[in-house]
């Protein structure tokens, strides 16, 4: 029994990604809601007592799921923010690319997201603290470019409600945009998010840059 319990703990973590993989596999087939937790279990390849043993939820789940796939974005974020030879507008373009690409590949992120931030948001806090990603950067550039006339004055908060609400609003808003705009069709909707980078970038860089 005690040899037993040693092995648990030694790949402990090694089952927590299995997990984690599973869900994530689950998740983006069938969707959050319609995936099980039993499901979840048998795609990991371990008994439901050991699923609820590591997971008690499948919203404490999601929220690994969910961090997991966040900080794919993460090192690309750092890169761009340290990045001296791009300008802020640059930099701004390329993480639309990078944020539409993820969430273009895992559509749950952006409605769980909203729900978490209405619901209990200090995870996220604690997430994104806990990164030390290193705004101060790229807000001195914006202001220097701001001074030098490269881009219009603005405030930090629209930057950042502007570019989250129009990458991830589509995705918010899919049973809309499925039953009025693209007849339910999966595809039309995949299409009209890789068109999105491009009328992003563009609406952002028109507002922000001088006549």
């Amino acid at each position: 029994m005690s040899n037993q319990m040693i092995t648990v703990n030694n790949d402990s973590t090694d089952i927590e990604t299995k997990i984690i993989e599973a869900a994530n596999n689950l998740f983006l087939k069938y969707g959050v809601d319609k995936s099980t937790m039993g499901q979840i279990a048998d795609e990991a390849g371990i008994s439901r007592t050991s699923l609820n043993y590591y997971f008690r939820s499948k919203r404490n789940l999601l929220q690994k799921v969910i961090i997991s796939l966040e900080n794919k974005i993460v090192p690309t974020i750092s890169i761009l923010i340290n990045d001296d030879n791009l300008s802020a507008i640059d930099k701004i373009e390329s993480f639309v690319d990078e944020y539409i690409n993820l969430i273009i590949k895992y559509p749950m992120i952006p409605t769980f997201m909203v729900s978490e931030l209405l619901r209990e948001p200090n995870w996220i806090f604690e997430f994104i603290r806990q990164n030390n990603l290193d705004f101060e950067k790229i807000f001195l550039q914006i202001n220097d470019e701001i001074a030098q006339g490269e881009l219009i004055p603005f405030k930090f908060e629209d930057l950042f409600v502007n570019v989250i609400s129009l990458c991830a609003f589509p995705l918010v808003a899919k049973p809309l945009l499925m039953e009025f705009f693209f007849d339910k069709n999966e595809e039309k909707l995949a299409q009209f998010m890789v068109s999105r980078k491009i009328e992003v970038k563009r609406i952002l860089r028109k507002w922000l840059k001088p006549d």
